[in-house]
């Protein structure tokens, strides 16, 4: 099994990833920045729907105020990024399972645009690492990671 520690040195590594652990966001938060990677935490415990995922998403992520509540416009902000000047990102999704559970579609949605994100960022030599932390059936294909 792969090691998130190591993996954050490398963007060819970029991906969604099921974290074995329970680090604390603290933790995880330090081991993004040790690599110059800023950090970004998506609490879940509340997002049940699509659109509570969408306006939590924003604010976590600090998309500009144009962001227009939809998937289009999720999947062109998480293209962009320009208003963080990096190489990469770490965004910990905590809490996934509440949303897997009450909209697995919804859930789906946002799955596949993290995924096509990581791709994309990667074929730009940038890493876009997204973390899942929860318990759910839905996790099942998504690859594990321990710290």
């Amino acid at each position: 099994m792969k090691r998130l520690s190591d993996m954050l040195e490398e963007p060819k590594t970029s991906g969604v990833y099921l974290l074995e652990e329970s680090p604390s966001v603290e933790h995880l938060k330090k081991l993004a920045g040790e690599r110059g990677l800023p950090f970004f935490h998506l609490e879940g415990r509340d997002i049940r729907d699509k659109d509570k995922f969408l306006k939590q998403v924003a604010l976590a992520l600090r998309f500009p105020e144009y962001f227009g509540n939809n998937w289009d416009a999720f999947t062109d902000c998480l293209a962009d990024m320009s208003w963080h000047d990096t190489d990469g990102f770490v965004i910990l999704y905590d809490h996934f399972d509440s949303l897997a559970e009450h909209s697995p579609r919804d859930f789906e949605m946002a799955l596949d645009i993290f995924k096509e994100s990581s791709k994309f960022w990667h074929n730009k030599g940038k890493a876009l690492f997204v973390l899942l932390q929860g318990k759910s059936r839905q996790a099942g294909e998504i690859p594990g990671i321990h710290l």
